[in-house]
């Protein structure tokens, strides 16, 4: 069912949650090269130099989390107000004041 607007998030991962695949992929790789240390030890220095650079890139993208560009949005708010008072209350009598308090605490009873 896809979403719609409104709805709430129902199920699936939270917020910030990792993909359980991903991270038994992690677990697996990372158990993988501990293994291998010693013969990348070995057959670095081995290689020539392009492809020792290529290696090194691809260990590091293992290694050091990818680095993403975020955009953010500029605002231009507003810096100059104008306050405006609006002296409503002397226009309503004490009698139209009192019921409608009256009306709002029986509503709020009601309720």
């Amino acid at each position: 069912m896809p979403f719609k607007p409104g709805h709430e998030k129902t199920g699936g991962r939270t917020k910030n949650q990792k993909n359980h695949v991903s991270k038994e992929i992690r677990k697996v790789s990372a158990a993988l090269l501990q293994g291998e240390l010693e013969t990348l030890k070995e057959l670095l220095p081995t290689l020539k130099p392009d492809q020792y650079l290529k290696a090194i890139a691809m260990l590091y993208k293992v290694v050091v989390p990818q680095q993403r560009q975020i955009e953010t949005e500029t605002i231009d708010h507003p810096v100059n107000f104008q306050v405006e008072i609006i002296d409503r209350l002397s226009q309503v009598t004490e009698k139209e004041c009192e019921a409608a308090i009256d009306t709002w605490v029986q509503d709020k009873r009601n309720k």
